[in-house]
């Protein structure tokens, strides 16, 4: 994992994008009851967690998240996922396509 965690880099995205106060974020905040998440801030937060920490999460999955914490979770596994797949692949070859 990197030095910032998932959950800094939301509550930054929250804070930059989406102008949400970060006293009110915390683990448990439901996205929709306590932050007023509609279809837009979902949609600004998908494109802003891919340019920031360069992981794209599918919108079936984020749409399932209720609470900041669901959606940081989400993007740890999501990294664990897209890492183990990238250790499956084989090692390109030394060799040079003619």
């Amino acid at each position: 994992m990197s030095e910032t965690t998932a959950y800094d880099t939301l509550v930054e995205v929250f804070r930059d994008e989406l102008a949400i106060d970060p006293a009110r974020v915390h683990p448990g905040a439901s996205l929709i009851g306590e932050l007023g998440f509609d279809s837009i801030a979902f949609a600004i937060g998908l494109v802003s967690i891919e340019e920031k920490l360069g992981v794209t999460l599918r919108q079936e999955e984020l749409i399932v998240c209720k609470t900041v914490g669901d959606v940081a979770r989400l993007i740890e596994q999501t990294r664990d996922r897209v890492a183990a797949a990238g250790a499956a692949l084989p090692a390109a070859s030394a060799v040079p396509a003619q």
